[in-house]
């Protein structure tokens, strides 16, 4: 099976739900203690050796371009007074061949596939969705990897599953699973955000992909509703022919798009820092105690 080396990130919304803040600044270039949740994406494309990806940002989102380009003078500046500590981590962003493309249409996120096109080439691909942190502990497989590896093995779209119940339920896409066999989850329908008694199981899909190259020209002849373009029929027809499969994931995922999990998530990773764990577990029991 051809090895995946590319992956497109999809980060061109509004970010409406972080207003003000995002009239000035693009939702994914939002901190999660002191590193933009688009890095943290793109760093999790280390653990599959993936160099090239194409990030789909919305018109004026210049600031993402320049987080991942050259920063000449602080570089510089870093060098001669002898920080390099520092200078790492400046430096971390240019490990990777970031290009971006403008998604001019807000077509939704099929839409924003599409405009990946020319990146791809006609190859399979990693799809990673720029508002949820998937985080692996040591020891874990991370979430791309365990997809890379389903893919490997059966040459099918793979999917990130995640069990939900209740109303949570209505959030996502929902899988019908045919069977489960190896950790590998055969699906056999999808069904867009179902009512809780419309729902096919407990599996809902979650923002890590692997995607066949048969999608991209699925996606060309998919009738628009509501003006968007939805992924999830291409997955549909996919699962309707046996062409689909999915994995859970060990680790943890953080929905940094809505404000509580967004919060959740600066928490957890500043008790994760050994510069700031000490002080925030302190002021956390001091605030658990008022409460």
């Amino acid at each position: 099976m051809k090895k995946i080396t590319k992956a497109v990130i999809p980060a061109a919304g509004l970010g409406t739900r972080f207003l003000p803040i995002t009239k000035a600044v693009p939702k994914p270039m939002l901190s999660v203690l002191d590193k933009p949740t688009i890095q943290y994406i793109v760093e999790e494309l280390e653990s599959v050796d993936i160099k090239d990806v194409l990030i789909v940002v919305s018109p004026g989102s210049d600031v993402i371009k320049k987080h991942f380009g050259a920063a000449e003078e602080l570089e510089k500046r870093l060098l001669s007074d002898g920080k390099t500590e520092l200078y790492e981590i400046a430096m971390a962003t240019r490990k990777f061949n970031v290009s971006f493309v403008e998604q001019k249409v807000a077509n939704g996120l099929a839409g924003a596939i599409l405009c990946a096109e020319d990146f791809v080439k006609g190859e399979p691909f990693a799809l990673l969705l720029g508002d949820e942190l998937l985080y692996a502990e040591k020891g874990e497989t991370p979430c791309i990897k365990r997809l890379a590896e389903v893919y490997g093995k059966t040459g099918k779209t793979t999917l990130a599953a995640m069990e939900v119940f209740g109303d949570d339920l209505s959030k996502y896409g929902n899988m019908g699973v045919k069977t489960e066999k190896d950790g590998i989850i055969y699906v056999d329908r999808i069904v867009e955000k179902p009512s809780v008694n419309d729902a096919l199981s407990n599996y809902a899909i979650i923002g890590r992909y692997i995607i066949g190259a048969e999608v991209m020209d699925m996606l060309k002849t998919l009738t628009p509703r509501n003006n968007e373009i939805y992924l999830t029929d291409a997955f549909d027809i996919l699962a309707a022919r046996g062409d689909l499969v999915a994995s859970g994931f060990e680790g943890k995922r953080y929905d940094v798009g809505d404000k509580a999990g967004y919060v959740k998530a600066n928490i957890e990773f500043a008790l994760k820092s050994e510069e700031t764990r000490e002080e925030i577990a302190g002021f956390i029991k001091e605030l658990a105690a008022k409460l």
